[in-house]
C-alpha cells in the first residue's frame, strides 16, 4: 500500500507521513452500535506537529477545519463536531503505545 492512498486519521488529508503506535480502543457508542479504533494512527505533518506539541485544542479545530472544508453543510453543527472531536482526540492521547514514526514508501 503506498501512503499517497492513505489519508490522516485526524483530519482526512490525503497522503499522511507519520504513523502515531496506538493501542486500539472503542472510539464511540451509540445505542446498539460501537465503533473501535485499531491500532496506529496515520497524520499528516500538520497534525503530527500540532499531536507533538500537545496542542490538542488546535488539532480539533484543524480536523473540524477540514471536515467543514469537505462538507459545508456541517457547519451548523460545529460547535458538536468539535466537542466529538476533541473527545475522540483525548481518547487517542489517552492510548498512545509509542514515538511517531515515518510511514514508508510502502506498508506491510
Amino acid at each position: 500500500m503506498i501512503n499517497e492512498i492513505l489519508q490522516c486519521d485526524f483530519c482526512s488529508m490525503p497522503g499522511p507521513i507519520w504513523r502515531h503506535p496506538a493501542r486500539s480502543f472503542i472510539a464511540y457508542c451509540a445505542p446498539d452500535v460501537a465503533g473501535e479504533s485499531v491500532g496506529d494512527w496515520a497524520a499528516c505533518d500538520q497534525c503530527h506537529v500540532l499531536i507533538e506539541a500537545d496542542n490538542r485544542s488546535g488539532l480539533a479545530q484543524r480536523s473540524l477545519d477540514e471536515l467543514i472544508l469537505k462538507h459545508p453543510e456541517a457547519i451548523a453543527a460545529a460547535a458538536v463536531l468539535y466537542k466529538d472531536l476533541a473527545e475522540l482526540h483525548q481518547r487517542f492521547f489517552a492510548h498512545r503505545s509509542g514515538r511517531a514514526v515515518p510511514i514508508t514508501a510502502t506498508v506491510a
